[in-house]
């Protein structure tokens, strides 16, 4: 099988483009680099460097027929989207319409669109679930459920598609240099240089955080599923972990004594939700999927990861 994975260079196209590689399939990888890395690309994967937010985009993509494309490119940081909304438009909507145009004039059957828990906004009813009413919140949320729309109106035109909410993904290989995206790299990142841990928001603020391997499944399981054609799933735990739980547990798995690390709690980023967690009822009984990792054992996974590649660029320098 052939697939077109763009985002394929970030924290979690990346994994996914690898599981495909390592299944035998032929995986073409596009992203810019602008937050993913060029090692991150699977050994076995074809790659090219292009831009999604650039009108030209679909000129420079293979003029092979793909058995599906997994759309994962996006920016997607909150803060950036609120210093500049005029690129997360571009990037987020606009891209993801060029390619679905591309997708219908190529034949490809089938388009993997990731989406984002954000596109719910403030909500007071937990947990959520896929057939509540979306009112982003963030410019980021506003672009992610355009591009939702988007997705939808190509449906209806034989296009098959699926849409993945995603919730808070986290693991090895997350970007632990990028301090504007990714909760619990942002909090490790301090952690591993020993520095006080800088938090935007309250502690009593709460999430849902869904471990890669976890998500990964969930794609790849996708891709053989046509009841999943033409449905939104929630990609999450199912479970409400408030952020000083998250701190505790982040900390006690680094080695340090939860209680006496230092953390300052400053104001929230703009557009952020104080809190939300996933109803994955839907994603059960379509997929048979089911969350294998908790956050004790993820965090433990990823704080030895992440040891291990300071050491690593230590040894290096």
């Amino acid at each position: 099988m052939k697939y077109l994975v763009t985002g394929g260079a970030g924290f979690i196209g990346s994994h996914i483009a690898r599981r495909l590689v390592d299944g035998g399939h032929e995986v073409w990888v596009v992203d810019n680099l602008s937050t993913g890395k060029r090692q991150n690309i699977p050994d076995n994967g074809r790659f090219l460097e292009a831009d999604i937010s650039r009108a030209d985009f679909v000129s420079a993509l293979p003029r092979i027929r793909f058995d599906a494309v997994l759309h994962l490119a996006a920016q997607s940081s909150g803060e950036i989207s609120h210093e500049n909304p005029a690129y997360d438009l571009m990037t987020n909507a606009f891209g993801t319409l060029q390619l679905l145009r591309w997708c219908q004039d190529h034949s490809v059957p089938h388009f993997l669109y990731a989406s984002s828990m954000a596109v719910y906004g403030l909500v007071d009813e937990f947990p959520v679930r896929e057939d509540l009413k979306c009112e982003p919140y963030s410019f980021y949320g506003i672009t992610k459920l355009a591009g939702e729309h988007y997705v939808r109106r190509f449906q209806s035109e034989s296009l098959r598609t699926t849409v993945f909410r995603m919730f808070n993904v986290y693991g090895p290989g997350q970007n632990l240099v990028n301090m504007k995206q990714g909760m619990v790299s942002i909090y490790l990142a301090y952690a591993l240089a020993g520095e006080k841990l800088q938090v935007r928001g309250s502690k009593d603020r709460f999430r849902d955080f869904v471990y890669i391997d976890d998500v990964v499944d969930a794609w790849t399981a996708a891709l053989n599923r046509p009841q999943s054609w033409g449905k939104t799933y929630n990609v999450g735990s199912g479970r409400q972990t408030h952020v000083w739980e998250l701190i505790d547990e982040l900390l006690v798995a680094f080695g340090h004594v939860a209680k006496t690390y230092p953390v300052d709690y400053g104001d929230s980023t703009p557009g952020d939700q104080f809190g939300i967690y996933a109803d994955i009822s839907r994603i059960r009984h379509d997929f048979r999927w089911e969350p294998q990792t908790d956050l004790e054992t993820g965090l433990s996974r990823m704080v030895r990861w992440a040891k291990s590649e300071s050491s690593t660029t230590q040894r290096r320098g």
